[in-house]
C-alpha cells in the first residue's frame, strides 16, 4: 500500500473511532461538542497511530494538519472547485511521489559545483583545456527542474546532457529551460530509460527505489562510467566516495565506479 494511500486508511480509521466516540458519549456528556475540539481529537489521534501503523515520522505533521485544512476550508466557506483545483496542482507537481514514491528534490549549486568537480576528477579533463577532448554523455533521472541538465550542458566537456521527468508540470518547466539554455529532457519514466549510452547518471530520489535503481545500473552502465546518488545510498553496497558537501543541508554524494 502507497504511503498516500495508507494515511488516508488512517485518517478514515480514526473517523469511525471518533464517530463511535460521538455516538456514545451523549449517555456521559451531553451535546453539542466544539467542532474544533473533535477536530483536535482527530488530528492528534491520526497523527499518532501514523508511526505506529507504517508511516515515516515526519507524516504524523501531514496527518495532524489535513483535518485542520478541511475545518478551516468549511469555516471559511471555500469553494470546493478551489480545494480541487489547488489538489490538481500538487498532483501535477509531485505525481512521482504517491507513484514512485519519490518527492520533488532540487538539487542546489553547490551539489552542481561538486558534480563538475567530480567529471573533471574521474574522466581527467581540465574545463580550461582548449584541446579536443573525450566528451561526456550525462543524465539526471528524475531531473525536476531540469536545473542540473542545464548546467552540465553548458560545460564544455559535456557532450549530451539530458534528463528523464514524468510529473508533468516539472516536465514542463524543464523543457522550457532547456530550450533556452540548452540540454534536452524527456517524459520518460525512468525505469525505461536506457543507461549504456551514459558516462555520467545521477540520482536525486529517495531511499525506496535504489535498490532496483542499482540493478539497472550494474546491467546497463559500462565499466568506467559513473553513478552518483544524492543522499540516499544503495542499500548493503559500500560506495567507491563518498562527498560530504559544505551547504546548508549537509548533503552527501555516494558516488559508485562500475
Amino acid at each position: 500500500m502507497s504511503k498516500v494511500l495508507r494515511a488516508f486508511v488512517i485518517q478514515l480509521g480514526v473517523f469511525a473511532v471518533l464517530a463511535a466516540g460521538v455516538y456514545v458519549m451523549p449517555n456521559v456528556v451531553s451535546p453539542p461538542y466544539p467542532i474544533w475540539f473533535l477536530v483536535l481529537i482527530q488530528a492528534t489521534l491520526a497523527a499518532l497511530v501514523s508511526c505506529k501503523l507504517g508511516l515515516p515520522c515526519w507524516w504524523r505533521w501531514i496527518q495532524f494538519l489535513l483535518p485542520w485544512g478541511f475545518f478551516i476550508a468549511f469555516e471559511l466557506d471555500i469553494n470546493p472547485w478551489i480545494g480541487l483545483g489547488l489538489f490538481v496542482v500538487l498532483w501535477l507537481v509531485f505525481a512521482n511521489a504517491s507513484k514512485e514514491r519519490v518527492p520533488l528534490y532540487l538539487t542546489n549549486n553547490t551539489t552542481r559545483q561538486a558534480l563538475r568537480a567530480l567529471i573533471e576528477q574521474q574522466f581527467s579533463i581540465k574545463v580550461s583545456s582548449v584541446e579536443p577532448i573525450e566528451t561526456i554523455h550525462f543524465m539526471d533521472l528524475g531531473c525536476g527542474l531540469g536545473g542540473n541538465v542545464v548546467f552540465m550542458a553548458q560545460q564544455p566537456e559535456v557532450k549530451v546532457a539530458s534528463g528523464v521527468e514524468t510529473a508533468p508540470i516539472p516536465y514542463l518547466l524543464a523543457r522550457f529551460f532547456t530550450s533556452l539554455k540548452g540540454g534536452e529532457v524527456f517524459a520518460q519514466d525512468l525505469w525505461k530509460t536506457p543507461l549504456d549510452n551514459y558516462h555520467f547518471v545521477y540520482a536525486f530520489l529517495s531511499t525506496e527505489p535504489m535498490p532496483r535503481l542499482w540493478k539497472k545500473v550494474q546491467s546497463e552502465m559500462k565499466p568506467g562510467s559513473v553513478f552518483v546518488s544524492n543522499s540516499f545510498p544503495v542499500p548493503d553496497t559500500e560506495p567507491s566516495e563518498i562527498w560530504e558537501l559544505s551547504d546548508q543541508r549537509q548533503t552527501r554524494l555516494y558516488i559508485y565506479y562500475l
